[in-house]
Formats: structure tokens, C-alpha cells, sequence
């Protein structure tokens, strides 16, 4: 049962591995000429690296692109091909009753049709990530934005991998067509993904807290939505590779401002900014008279009502964050797994 099972696995197996291959020359070349680069132009650099640091990020561009896109889209095609057929196309053409009929168990050959094409697209998510992680070593110590790129380095992208396959076999054994299965494993997919990074993974470490100055913030200024008053907004940073979650104005009491009590803030003590343009028509870059003498008579009056709280996980926290999503999209795939052979094994016929 294992040799029929790679048999039918083994065309498309091929073919990733062709690509894999193809893959592993390119970035290996090109990997070894960039970390080169990075040790005789950053690595000297004591004073103005700016400029060494865009030369070096400008080379590969197409490379890291396409690096990128490969690295977000490989998961999901991993459940759409990989997954969503596996028990479908048997469904469809009613090979699985030849199969059942024979000596080998259904449940023998679910679990040997799991095995083999589940192991093999954690494989191919592991080695995608280690050759996309290696290959951005000295891009990532230029960039220091190590969650920025968190979802496409390391250990998660082989979560992501599992979750779509067996997500995938799950929907197939279902849905028992092969273009509906597929579709609804993207859908599945990108659903997980989304809602895994906007309210799980935020919520997974108790996040630290560090109290800023507003005359010091990184970035201080207005914003206006829709055509509403201006609010006031600011950035604080709390450090090289961290990840910052919230940035609060908060008064001396401890009382965190609201939208609203920072757009009344704003028409109180910064009457000025906000006010429709006066003097020459639009396309003329001239700041208007007093504007800057009003930006800063406001942000030295915002600070002295408010300081900010920066909420942030901190560098060191970055590996055990990727374990834990890499945790939570296990769960996820075993629980498909398990839903897969208890409809399969139990409901179908």
C-alpha cells in the first residue's frame, strides 16, 4: 500500500523536486555571492552607512521578489493540489471501493495516503524555509525587522504547509469534488492565516510595556479619516528588531486617550492645524506663515499632557513566538487529520 500510494504521488513529487533543486542551485550561488557582499560593504561601514546599506539591498531585487511570492503562495498550493485531491480524485472515480474490497482496510489505506503525501509536504514547506531563511541571512541583519518577515523565515512556514494539506484532505473527503474541494481549501487557508496573524498571534505572548516621551517619539504629526478633524498620532520604537504592537497617549494618571479626546486635544491648543489652505492654489509648495511655529507649540503642549506607552514584544521573545504559531497550526492540521479519518473511516461509503 505504501509503493501504490507513491506511485500515484509520484509525478507531482518529481516535478517539486525538480523545482526544489533548481532552487536550491540558484540560492546557493546567489546566496554565497550576497553574504560577500554584506562582509566587504556593511561590515567595514562605521559612519553613513545609508547609502552602502540601499547599494546592498538593491542587489537580487527580482530574486528576493520572487523568493517572497513563493514563500506566500507554496503553502497554499501545497493544500490545493496536494491536499484537496488526495481523497476527492479517489471519491470521483470510485477507486476507493477496489481498494476497500481488497486486503487493505480503509483505515490502512487512509493512513498510508496521509502519511506519504502529508510527510512529504512538510518536507518540501521545510526545505523551501531553509533555503528562503539562509539565502536572507544578511538581507535580515541589514533590514532588522525580524517580525516583519516573521510568517516566511525559520519554523512556522512548515505549520503552514501541514495545516494546508491536511486542511485540504479534510475539505476533499467532504466536499467530494475536485474543483469545489480546491476552492474551498484556499478559502480555508487564507482565512486561517489571516485570523491566526490579526488576533492569535498578537495575543500569544503577554507583550512588554515601555514609557516614551512624546518630545522624543520617532514620528509625531495629524492624521484625518475621512475627511474628519485631525487626530493627533505618534511612534515610539522599543528597539532594533522588536515588535511593536500599540502606541498609546497616555496622561499622567494612567487614562489611555481616546480618538475623540485626542481630536479635541487637537482643536484646543493646535487651532491652527487642520485649517483649510489660504494664499496661493494648490501645486505651490510653500508651508503657510506660522505653521511650524503651530507644530511645534503643540507638540511641546501634548507633551506635557500626555506620554506615550509603547506595547511590543521583544527581540528575544521572536523564537519562542515561532514555535508557538508553529504549535497552533499543528493543532490545527492534526485536528483536520482527525476529522479526515473519522469521516472517512466512519461516514463515508
Amino acid at each position: 500500500m505504501t509503493r501504490f500510494a507513491w506511485l500515484q504521488a509520484r509525478t507531482q513529487s518529481i516535478v517539486v523536486g525538480a523545482i526544489l533543486a533548481a532552487l536550491a542551485i540558484t540560492t546557493a550561488i546567489t546566496g554565497v555571492q550576497l553574504a560577500h557582499l554584506y562582509h566587504s560593504l556593511i561590515v567595514p561601514c562605521q559612519t553613513g552607512c545609508d547609502l552602502a546599506q540601499n547599494d546592498f539591498l538593491s542587489h537580487d531585487q527580482f530574486l528576493q521578489n520572487a523568493l517572497v511570492f513563493l514563500m506566500r503562495l507554496a503553502p497554499g498550493v501545497i493544500g490545493i493540489f496536494w491536499g484537496a485531491p488526495l481523497i476527492t480524485r479517489e471519491m470521483e472515480n470510485g477507486t476507493f471501493r477496489l481498494a476497500w474490497t481488497q486486503s487493505v482496510s480503509r483505515t490502512r489505506w487512509l493512513l498510508t495516503k496521509l502519511a506519504v503525501v502529508g510527510l512529504s509536504s512538510i518536507a518540501v514547506s521545510g526545505v523551501l524555509a531553509l533555503m528562503v531563511t539562509w539565502w536572507f541571512r544578511a538581507i535580515d541583519l541589514v533590514n532588522l525587522n525580524q517580525y516583519g518577515t516573521f510568517d516566511m523565515r525559520d519554523v512556522v512556514p512548515i505549520g503552514y504547509g501541514a495545516f494546508a494539506f491536511a486542511i485540504g484532505a479534510l475539505l476533499g473527503a467532504l466536499i467530494r469534488r475536485t474543483l469545489p474541494a480546491m476552492a474551498a481549501t484556499l478559502g480555508a487557508f487564507v482565512f486561517a492565516r489571516v485570523a491566526v496573524t490579526l488576533w492569535v498571534r498578537p495575543n500569544l505572548l503577554t507583550p512588554q510595556h515601555l514609557s516614551s516621551n512624546l518630545l522624543g517619539a520617532d514620528q509625531f504629526g495629524f492624521m484625518i479619516r475621512n475627511g474628519g478633524s485631525p487626530v493627533l498620532v505618534a511612534k515610539a520604537s522599543a528597539g532594533a528588531n522588536s515588535w511593536t504592537l500599540s502606541t498609546n497617549f497616555v496622561t499622567s494618571s494612567g487614562h489611555v486617550a481616546s480618538s475623540n479626546e485626542l481630536k479635541a486635544f487637537v482643536h484646543q491648543y493646535c487651532p491652527q492645524i487642520g485649517l483649510p489652505p489660504s494664499g496661493p492654489p494648490p501645486g505651490k509648495a510653500r508651508v503657510p506663515a506660522g505653521i511650524p511655529e503651530a507644530f511645534q507649540n503643540c507638540q511641546a503642549a501634548a507633551g506635557r499632557t500626555y506620554h506615550l506607552v509603547v506595547n511590543y514584544i521583544p527581540a528575544g521573545r521572536y523564537w519562542t513566538l515561532q514555535w508557538l504559531e508553529l504549535g497552533v497550526f499543528l493543532a490545527l492540521a492534526a485536528l483536520a487529520l482527525v476529522g479526515c479519518f473519522w469521516w472517512v473511516t466512519r461516514r463515508s461509503n
